[in-house]
């Protein structure tokens, strides 16, 4: 059965692998098609294309938009976009300049709990990333002794409620879809099982979601069961992916999805 996996992400944001060598390892693993994803970036979207062409993979240009709906931190994906598109660049840039000035408050605030950390070792860390974000931290806090794991990071010092927590640039949802589709592309909200409130799917199909991520690691098979169910009651596409960024306990293709059951990218 022909699958896809709608949802990667590289070093172009917080990934381990880069773009091509992404796409290189979904060709080793069968894969179909895929969409690479960054979160609030576009960068690595040529590399990726220019890969697809070359292992003769299907790559769909996307991207992970971080909004914010009444203190609820919701991740809107984009697929099938005109990444050149310039309002959406624009917005970008914006959100680019906001993440990098909360990474440097981050870092300050946990020099001031007392962690020998700086700017240049995170930036270091990001590779080059043009878009900046937590994990970064929390890479180099693991690898000065500081943690053992990202998770561990997050949940002592710089999730949401910690010490060293800065809030993000607050993007709303409609925003988010509307410069997706502005920029030609379809909107699905990303990992719904990961929501407080369920109720929230209607409310964002109310805001012109146009699909929903049915299939995720982090869902059980009966989450994914009545995610599909509420899609069909809704309206909306279903995509599913495996929100892989390289990790060792990730797996490219986890969650992964029919190409009979997206009709929506078409030939």
């Amino acid at each position: 059965m022909a699958i896809a996996d709608l949802h990667l992400h590289s070093t172009a944001s917080d990934g381990l692998l880069t773009p091509a060598a992404l796409v290189a390892q979904a060709k080793a693993v069968s894969l179909q098609v895929i969409a690479l994803t960054d979160h609030d970036t576009t960068a690595g979207l040529e590399e990726a294309l220019a890969a697809g062409e070359y292992y003769s993979l299907r790559v769909l240009p996307g991207i992970e938009l971080s909004t914010d709906l009444d203190n609820e931190e919701i991740h809107i994906l984009g697929y099938l976009l005109d990444y050149s598109n310039q309002e959406l660049q624009a917005l970008l840039a914006k959100i680019m300049g906001s993440r990098a000035e909360r990474i440097k408050e981050m870092v300050s605030r946990l020099r001031d709990l007392g962690f020998d950390l700086t700017w240049q070792e995170v930036t270091a860390a990001a590779g080059g990333a043009s878009s900046l974000g937590r994990p970064h931290v929390a890479r180099v806090m693991v690898e000065k002794g500081y943690a053992s794991t990202i998770k561990e990071v997050f949940a002592r010092w710089i999730g949401s409620g910690c010490k060293a927590y800065v809030p993000r640039y607050k993007l709303h949802p409609a925003q988010a879809i509307e410069i997706i589709q502005q920029a030609g592309g379809l909107a699905f909200l990303a990992h719904p099982g990961l929501l407080s409130q369920e109720s929230l799917i209607a409310q964002l199909a109310g805001l012109g979601l146009d699909g929903l991520e049915v299939y995720h690691p982090e869902h059980s098979w009966p989450q994914a069961k009545s995610f599909r169910k509420t899609a069909k009651a809704l309206g909306l596409y279903v995509s599913g992916g495996s929100d892989f960024h390289g990790s060792a306990d990730e797996r490219l293709g986890r969650a992964a999805i029919s190409l009979e059951a997206i009709p929506w990218i078409k030939d």
